[in-house]
Formats: C-alpha cells, structure tokens, sequence
C-alpha cells in the first residue's frame, strides 16, 4: 500500500481552479464583501473617513479569515465553491421565505392566543432531491426558520421535521419549499423530485 502525499493528506488541498471557478469565487467574494461591508454600515450608523475604514479593514479581515474555510470539503469531493447560485433565483427565494415567515408567525401567534390550543404536534420524515449540501442546508434551515416547524435531522436526501400541527406538517409536504430550494443551484427540477417519501413518524 503506497503512503499518502502531503497533498492527499490535507483536506483543504485543491488543483487550481479552471477560469470559470475563479470567476465563481471571484464573484462570490464580492457579494460577500458588498454584503458585510452594508450590514457595517447599517449597524455603526457612521458614515466619516475613519468609520468606513475601520468597516473596510474589518470586512477584508472576516474575507481572508473565512477564505480556507472554502476549501474544506462539505463532503468527500466536493467543496463549497463548486456549486454556482443563480443569484435571481435566490433574491426571489429569500422575499419568498420572507413573507412564509410572516404568515407562519401570525398562524403561530393565532395558535398560542387561542383558549383551546389546538396543536398537534408530530415527526415527520421525507426525502428531497436537492442538487448539493448547500442546497440541503438552506432548506434545513429555511424550515427551522419559519414558525411551526423545525428540522431535527437531515441524513443525506433525508429529512426529519418537528412539527406544531397537522397544517404545518401539510404545507411541507407540498414541495414548494423543496422545490424552491432546490432550483437556487439548479436551472431544471422536478416537483415530484422535491419532496416524497412522506411519512409521520411520531405524533406526540
């Protein structure tokens, strides 16, 4: 059995990406960037020479720390720069999910305020399709986010879900959410693909 190289002991050891990867990384560094240095601004609420600065400096620092957590591999082979969002599609996903939290919430608030609390809380499982470990986790987490239900567990295409009533469990089952996850890293998807295999596991 031949001994491992150095390179194929380091985890975060990648060959040189070809110009379409860099441009990839190019512009993902940007967004990042225009993104950290906005919420600076928003947060100092100061706008003179040396306030920027300091939000500039603070901004290439976060880049250059967060840059060889890129190349850690989300799982075996694959690494977090080589996926491409289709940036349109994920503006449009988060107003999306912006406004299910909002109705979640208010369905939520309804349930708590009303006399007989009438919620029927169970584990759900089902199996989605989504095109890479990122797309995985912004489901995952799109779930937890909106009021009423909450991911406990995602094994592989699996996924195993907390939720406050039987409505909730429904509008999961629908696909939507999957289906729109799915599509921020992929042009083509199937809505059958989305979200199948449903089953309760548990009604507490």
């Amino acid at each position: 059995m031949e001994p491992k190289t150095a390179a194929a002991q380091d985890p975060m050891h990648r060959p040189h990406p070809s110009p379409g990867a860099r441009w990839r990384i190019f512009r993902a560094r940007a967004i990042q960037a225009a993104l950290l240095f906005a919420l600076w601004l928003v947060l100092s609420g100061m706008f003179d020479a040396l306030h920027l600065a300091y939000g500039v400096f603070s901004v290439a620092l976060v880049l250059l720390l967060n840059h060889r957590l890129h190349l850690l591999p989300l799982l075996p082979g694959e690494s977090a720069t080589e996926h491409a969002i289709i940036l349109h599609r994920l503006f449009f996903y988060l107003l999306w999910l912006l406004w299910q939290i909002v109705q979640s919430g208010v369905y939520v608030a309804y349930l708590v305020m009303h006399p007989q609390l009438p919620i029927n809380p169970r584990i759900v499982r089902f199996r989605s399709l989504q095109p890479n470990v990122q797309a995985r986790v912004i489901l995952g987490n799109s779930i937890t986010l909106t009021p009423g239900t909450i991911t406990v567990e995602v094994e592989g295409d699996r996924f195993t879900v907390h939720a406050l009533t039987k409505k909730a469990a429904e509008d999961l089952f629908t696909g939507d959410m999957e289906y729109r996850a799915a599509r921020i890293y992929r042009k083509e998807c199937r809505r059958e693909d989305a979200c199948f295999d449903v089953e309760i596991v548990k009604e507490i």
